[in-house]
Order: C-alpha cells, then sequence, then structure tokens
C-alpha cells in the first residue's frame, strides 16, 4: 500500500517536472507520464523512493509523443454535424475494429440508424459502447483505431440525414 508521504513526493515530483498524468496501479506502482503542452521535457524522469521495495518506472514523453496519439485534423465539423466524444477515458475501437459482438464497425460514408454502435472506449476491461443519436451519415472518424483518449475527446463527426 502506498503511504500518504510517498503519494506527497509523487505529486511534488509529477508538479516540479510539469508532469499532467499519473497512473497508480496495485501492488505496482507505475507512473506513466505526460508532459503538459507547451512545456519542454524534463531531463530526466523524476525518481522516487517508495517503501517496501515498490518501484516507480516514468518515462517522459515529448509533446511531439503525446501528438502522436491524436489523429491528423481532417475535415471541418459541418454546421449542422453531431460530434460524438469519448465518454470516459481508455483505449477507443473505431473502424476497422469490431463491436463486442464481432461485428465490424461503420466506415466513413456509412449511414447508421439511431442507437447503433459506431465506436468503443475500454476503460479497465469495461466497454462503453458510442452509438449514434440519431440516423446519420458519418462524415470523419477523429481518432486512429486502439488509440488512447480522454474524457471528452472528439471521436468521429456525423452528418444527420
Amino acid at each position: 500500500m502506498l503511504d500518504l508521504e510517498s503519494l506527497i513526493s509523487i505529486l511534488e515530483a509529477c508538479n516540479k517536472n510539469k508532469i499532467a498524468e499519473l497512473v497508480v496501479r496495485k501492488d505496482a506502482v507505475e507512473v506513466r507520464t505526460v508532459v503538459a503542452a507547451g512545456s519542454a521535457p524534463a531531463a530526466a524522469a523524476p525518481q522516487v523512493s517508495l517503501p517496501a521495495a515498490q518501484e516507480v518506472s516514468a518515462a517522459v514523453e515529448a509533446p511531439a509523443a503525446a501528438e502522436a496519439v491524436k489523429a491528423p485534423a481532417a475535415a471541418e465539423t459541418p454546421s449542422n454535424g453531431i460530434e460524438l466524444t469519448a465518454p470516459t477515458p481508455g483505449v477507443a475501437y473505431v473502424y476497422p475494429g469490431t463491436t463486442i459482438d464481432k461485428e465490424p464497425l461503420p466506415k466513413v460514408g456509412d449511414v447508421v440508424e439511431a442507437g447503433q454502435v459506431l465506436a468503443l472506449v475500454e476503460a479497465m476491461k469495461m466497454f462503453n459502447e458510442v452509438t449514434a443519436p440519431r440516423k446519420a451519415k458519418i462524415v470523419d472518424i477523429k481518432v486512429e483505431n486502439e488509440s488512447l483518449v480522454k474524457i471528452g475527446d472528439l471521436i468521429m463527426v456525423l452528418e444527420p440525414v
């Protein structure tokens, strides 16, 4: 178990190195770090000592590496477009991925029905469905299949039919 003093040390190291993201896992402490946008990466990863032989592995990613997770910007959102966003942070599954039932997910240009599953976001082995709010055509998919997304990240754009 991580004690309060160790947690404070970790948070201070993250703040000092402008680290925007921290992931802690049970039985082993894992620090996955991302440098805040607009910051220069730290020269070295923060070193934090924890009690009872727990280890911390940290890697500071350059802003360019963090940007690689995002899909390149594509077409502008139409004025009547419907933007679908990630309901939770996790791994996004979009075309050419499949649904939980192994059905192929729809691709750009497909017309989808209200309630149809368009994407999945997996967080801790739980799959959250992103569904069509109404009949629409998929105009753009903004993320790559199996890429990491944060809550509220734009996944795809639909145009009402």
